[in-house]
């Protein structure tokens, strides 16, 4: 009889990457050189797509795709860096989130199918819940910074647009896509022009729909666990007496 070896931290993957992303989300700020900003991006979203493919071994397709996007993203950050063309700065711009974005959406489906497809609560399924509210922030975020790259006066920032560093600005972007999710609003920085109102509001019905679900599936698998285990420590007792 073959058994198969235990696995000394079965549970790991979404955790190392929640921290990951945490991480990513502390330093990102305070990155001084543009290189290093995208740099720190592309590997997050690396270790991201990993991660998810793991998750989804049936998507064989979606693999190749979501890889090619994300190469094609890190080479239109490359151009971005070097500046080679300064004309096309906006084109650049948004060739670089027209690659990233939907990389994060497509992980962020697959972290969701991953968690949705567990029979049971489990560390990892609880760790990917919290990615995928993380990578929808993500997301917007990218989206914010695309309104911005086409009409500076989209938002209202805490210095003009054209005076922030894109580590800064993408920080400050992300800190509002946080406020946003979470519908806390403090007001400091804030959606001025139409498609950034509207991008703010789908942000926030999604950001509450999440948590309803989220809290709504997690009891549902403990309600369904605990059932179970009666049902089988009831099965066993009469068993016994038998």
């Amino acid at each position: 009889m073959h058994i198969a070896p235990k696995r000394p931290f079965p549970e790991w993957r979404f955790l190392q990457l929640t921290v990951a992303i945490v991480a990513w989300m502390l330093l990102s700020p305070h990155l001084e050189t543009r290189w290093s900003g995208h740099l720190a991006m592309h590997v997050m979203l690396l270790n991201l797509i990993l991660v998810t493919m793991w998750a989804n071994p049936d998507w064989r397709k979606a693999r190749f795709i979501v890889g090619s996007l994300w190469l094609l993203g890190l080479i239109a950050s490359l151009f971005s860096v070097l500046d080679l063309a300064p004309a096309l700065g906006r084109i650049e711009k948004t060739l670089d989130v027209g690659f990233i974005a939907p990389v994060t959406a497509a992980c962020s489906v697959g972290v969701l199918a991953f968690a949705f497809r567990a029979e049971r609560p489990t560390m990892d399924g609880v760790f990917a819940m919290v990615v995928a509210y993380l990578l929808i922030a993500m997301l917007f975020t990218e989206l914010y910074y695309l309104t911005l790259v086409w009409d500076p006066q989209a938002m209202h920032l805490l210095k003009p647009f054209e005076e922030m560093k894109p580590s800064e600005l993408r920080g400050e972007l992300l800190y509002f896509s946080m406020v946003t999710i979470s519908t806390v609003g403090y007001g400091d920085v804030l959606a001025v022009s139409p498609t950034a109102r509207m991008l703010a509001v789908i942000e926030a019905v999604m950001g509450q729909f999440f948590v309803a679900v989220l809290v709504g599936m997690f009891v549902g698998m403990y309600a369904s666990q605990l059932f179970a285990n009666r049902r089988t420590s009831s099965k066993g007792q009469r068993d016994v007496e038998r």
